[in-house]
């Protein structure tokens, strides 16, 4: 792939006319990153992303969620992913991540900034 093929790549991830990545959900399912994993293991809280996708940087995308502390309170939270449906809470995961459980009080709040780089090759 080339440079201009990476960039083109790049900017279809976040600006597709129909399947691009728009929101984030996050969960307390499995901290094991499974690459066969479709969905959350359990998801609990789905936003749509913040703003728009920044593509200041050639064959890079990043997204922004942010989850505010009333949302997020009480949960462990151990996964997150990021879905091409909105608020549906359907389709499937772009890109999940796991980890050791985090709790969450009535004082915390999330933000979740993920950068995608498409490597031409």
């Amino acid at each position: 792939m080339t440079n201009a093929g990476a960039q083109i790549a790049t900017w279809r991830i976040a600006s597709g006319i129909s399947q691009y990545i728009e929101s984030l959900e996050v969960g307390y399912g499995s901290g094991a990153n499974v690459v066969t994993y479709a969905t959350l293991v359990n998801g609990s809280i789905r936003v749509m992303q913040t703003g728009s996708p920044n593509f200041t940087t050639a064959r890079k995308v990043t997204f922004q969620g942010d989850i505010n502390s009333v949302q997020m309170s009480g949960l462990a939270l151990s996964e997150f992913g990021w879905f091409t449906s909105g608020l549906l809470g359907v389709g499937s995961v772009w890109l999940r991540e796991g980890f050791p459980s985090v709790t969450f009080d009535a004082t915390n709040e999330l933000s979740v900034t993920t950068t995608i780089e498409v490597i031409p090759g």
